[in-house]
């Protein structure tokens, strides 16, 4: 199974004529139903990151660290910082740490500060999807040797998906202002991921649909 760039061309240009015109930059998200798949097997129950091949729109990001990791991630351009002090505080305020699990993007986390951050923060930030990871799956556990700004500018492309309860994975693979052969390129890197992930590889892919954010979705044909 794949996708080609002329069928991906065909419905975009699809959701163009069935989006009417709204006031923001609407994502392109991908939805793929999968077949074949033993969600009882926690293997099959993918939750990662993938790194792009092109941006899909500014993203925020919140580093949760201390001392030197701090002090770079600041310099390499995080959006917020979250000390250990703070991140004790968000643990008693709910309310505060709702709000910053829902305005920032991604969170990267000093490997130290790991433990606080499942305490304290993983009650709102696991219901979103946004808990970091650690490698293989993610980048975003991090050490005093890691490199911040080669961190945060691969967030800038990352795109997060999980496969939990249902056979389908969701994520946005653009915007609706990138040319298709971008959207294209990005859509193969997922698609190159799940060749690899996947039990049965692409032949574990049922359907695949492309969407706006307030469009209805379209049907890609797959190349068998």
């Amino acid at each position: 199974m794949s996708v080609t760039t002329e069928n991906v061309n065909i419905a975009l240009e699809e959701i163009k004529k069935k989006s009417k015109p709204r006031k923001f930059t609407q994502t392109i998200d991908i939805v793929i139903n999968l077949k074949d798949l033993d969600l009882n097997q926690p293997q099959n129950r993918i939750n990662a990151e993938i790194t792009l091949k092109y941006p899909i729109k500014d993203v925020k990001i919140c580093v949760i660290a201390q001392g030197d990791i701090a002090l770079r991630a600041e310099k390499a351009g995080a959006d917020k910082i979250i000390d250990k002090e703070e991140l004790g505080r968000l643990g008693s305020d709910r309310k505060s740490a709702k709000k910053i699990a829902k305005d920032f993007d991604f969170f990267i986390v000093g490997i130290d500060l790991m433990p606080n951050v499942g305490r304290f923060l993983g009650p709102v930030l696991g219901p979103l999807g946004k808990m970091p990871l650690a490698p293989p799956k993610g980048a975003a556990i991090v050490n005093p040797k890691s490199d911040l700004e080669e961190i945060l500018d691969k967030y800038k492309k990352t795109a997060r998906f999980r496969i939990k309860k249902n056979p389908i994975i969701q994520t946005a693979i653009g915007n609706e202002k990138m040319e298709s052969k971008e959207i294209f390129e990005n859509l193969q890197v997922l698609m190159n991921y799940l060749e690899h992930n996947l039990e049965k590889g692409l032949r574990n892919v049922k359907s695949i649909f492309i969407k706006a954010t307030m469009s209805p979705p379209v049907k890609i044909p797959l190349r068998k």
